[in-house]
């Protein structure tokens, strides 16, 4: 429902690559390019809230364009009620990936 009702033009949506991780948009309201800092940022949130956390699975997440986002899936395909397809290129924001020292930073 976030996606569907808050996601506009010239924002970015964030996501780790895992099934059912948190989505994150970041709102945009200039036509400027995102800074790559909040860029990481809200990979790094996406990753820290996803199931890949709790499981010290090493994984990454991705940004793309409010554009890429779609709730319809292309002809013959099917998509489960709460999904998005992502259409295009994903994009890796920059050092964020799940590292096996964050894990031990955060136990200790």
């Amino acid at each position: 429902i976030l996606v569907k009702r808050y996601l506009r033009k010239h924002d970015a949506y964030v996501h780790a690559d895992i099934h059912g991780a948190t989505s994150i948009i970041i709102k945009n309201k200039s036509t400027e390019p995102l800074p790559p800092k909040t860029l990481m940022e809200a990979g790094c949130f996406a990753l820290c809230h996803s199931s890949a956390w709790n499981s010290k699975i090493v994984t990454s997440a991705y940004w793309v364009h409010a554009e890429q986002v779609s709730k319809t899936a292309p002809t013959g395909e099917y998509l489960t009620t709460g999904s998005f397809m992502i259409r295009g290129k994903e994009k890796l924001p920059a050092s964020c990936t799940t590292c096996p020292w964050i894990f031990r930073a955060l136990q200790s």
